[in-house]
């Protein structure tokens, strides 16, 4: 039964309650494996808050930046249950972008990991109005932090915060994959609202893989917020070279994903049974992603019917949802029934979603509180009667999500017609060689870049590449429209410039007309 927890707070109380001993998070350390239960996860959570408190006790806007682990996740975790308001940012963020973002933020505090703190300093030069920078130093500063404001220590009472469901508690920078980035308003009610849904819960004795970013909320809300709420164990990956020694070491039964990634694994798993002929196709995948490993959930970008398709025949179920950030993130969650495999997941039940002309509208307790500081881009944002535009086009069918293409990326050709580049990228979702490609129009005409997977290519011994790519892009012109086909394509040596979460930055393909039609 849904529970009614309004806060990030509730749902860790809920957790610890609920799960108590359970095991919560594993993660490397020294090279073994380390465990922390839910209650302790709680602990830890309580004694940051306390921590942040005892240097502050008014509500702040709080910079945290740092690379994935255990303390990464108790400490931005604490920081919102402290009741302040948590911005966080990639580890490689530049000082220019920084001083720029902090100053749009009203920044006043940055926690970061000892790497950062060089460029910290440079950032306090030119941005004056950081009243305090703290190390986050190794784990041995964190145990001293969990020790010394925990709940038996004269700190205690600092944690008796009373927060407000619907203040701001994240603001998360959109990626900026055409346009300028802004600041999406999450509240404690938005976070807490789209994690505790019941439409999809995993399965007790579930252990997740986390290999996703922690700073954007599509990993935290999903491989933090609702673990906690489901009481399934995640495993942290770190660095994503970690990715395969991490699948055989910790056995998971999943992982939430981007479909690059699944793809990637589905080509290592391919080699793994062409070198390994005598297996079969599971025992394969499972030299690749251990014994338990079934389900992927993905999520930022499509993941296409021949992926679903072929992961499967591996023992691997691969389903989608849909979402963004200003939806705390999701929209629809994964479905994983064979009836609508293929759809962009199943609504969560959390939200009003409607379609109108096309795009997808979404009204309810997920979606932001609004852009910071741009109320006339937060204006833009939403319809007359409240609905985010979300800038997808698609349809909904027996609850699913479908969609198109996004508006903003509509390739207008002088007859009138208006193409979704997506919809022609889709057709090449099947073929192993084409491991990126992107459309957009040119002169008139629909041109196409593409970067093969030159693993695969080496694999199969493809000698002539562009002959190999020539033959593919004629097949799926022969079952396109006329006006959808691909006259010119062109072939790269290097892949696309993504965002963390993996999507291709389109500004440079004719998309950056604006964000704001």
């Amino acid at each position: 039964m849904k529970q009614t927890l309004l806060t990030v707070r509730d749902i860790v109380n809920f957790a610890a309650e609920k799960y108590s001993d359970n095991d919560f998070c594993k993660y490397f350390r020294d090279d073994k494996i380390c465990v922390k239960s839910f209650k302790e996860f709680r602990e830890d959570c309580l004694a940051v808050s306390r921590y942040v408190k005892s240097i502050q006790s008014e509500k702040m806007h709080i910079a945290f930046i740092g690379n994935t682990n255990y303390e990464y996740v108790a400490c931005l975790t604490g920081m919102i249950c402290s009741g302040n308001v948590v911005v966080p940012f990639a580890p490689d963020i530049s000082v220019e972008e920084a001083c720029k973002l902090f100053d749009d933020a009203d920044i006043e505090m940055l926690f970061c990991e000892e790497s950062f703190i060089d460029r910290a300093k440079e950032i306090q030069n030119n941005y004056k109005r950081i009243r305090q920078v703290v190390s986050l130093g190794d784990w041995h500063w964190f145990k001293n932090i969990f020790d010394t404001y925990s709940s038996d220590s004269e700190y205690a009472h600092l944690s008796d915060v009373e927060i407000n469901p619907d203040d701001c508690a994240l603001i998360i920078y959109t990626s900026g994959t055409t346009g300028e980035r802004k600041g999406v308003m999450l509240s404690n009610k938005n976070l807490a609202s789209n994690s505790c849904y019941d439409t999809y819960i995993s399965n007790p004795g579930e252990t997740s893989l986390s290999i996703l970013p922690m700073h954007h909320v599509f990993c935290y809300a999903c491989d933090v917020l609702k673990v906690l709420y489901d009481g399934i164990t995640v495993c942290l990956n770190g660095p994503l070279v970690n990715l395969y020694k991490n699948l055989l070491a910790f056995q998971p039964t999943s992982t939430r994903i981007v479909p690059l990634l699944c793809k990637s694994i589905l080509t290592k798993i391919k080699i793994a049974e062409r070198k390994n002929s005598d297996l079969s196709p599971r025992d394969a995948a499972e030299l690749v992603v251990g014994k338990n490993f079934t389900k992927m959930l993905a999520g930022s970008a499509f993941l296409s019917g021949a992926l679903i398709d072929e992961l499967a025949k591996y023992g691997i179920i691969a389903r989608q949802g849909y979402g963004m950030s200003e939806c705390s993130p999701r929209i629809t969650t994964a479905d994983f029934s064979e009836d609508n495999k293929y759809s962009n997941g199943v609504l969560t039940g959390v939200d009003d979603v409607r379609v109108l002309d096309g795009e997808i509208q979404v009204k309810g307790p997920s979606v932001m509180l609004g852009y910071y500081k741009k109320p006339e881009r937060t204006a833009e944002a939403f319809t007359e009667d409240g609905y985010l535009h979300t800038g997808d086009l698609g349809y909904i069918k027996n609850g699913h999500i479908y969609l198109v293409g996004r508006k903003k990326n509509l390739i207008i050709l002088s007859n009138g017609e208006n193409v979704s580049p997506e919809e022609i990228e889709n057709k090449f979702a099947d073929d192993g060689i084409i491991k990126e490609i992107v459309c957009y129009g040119e002169k008139d005409r629909i041109v196409a870049e593409i970067f093969p997977d030159y693993q695969l290519v080496e694999a199969w011994k493809i000698e002539n590449v562009h002959e190999e790519i020539e033959t593919i892009v004629n097949r799926v012109n022969s079952i396109l429209n006329t006006d959808r086909q691909i006259s010119v394509f062109k072939i790269r040596e290097t892949p696309f410039e993504r965002t963390t979460t993996g999507k291709i930055k389109r500004a440079q393909f004719n998309f950056a007309e604006d964000e704001a039609k």
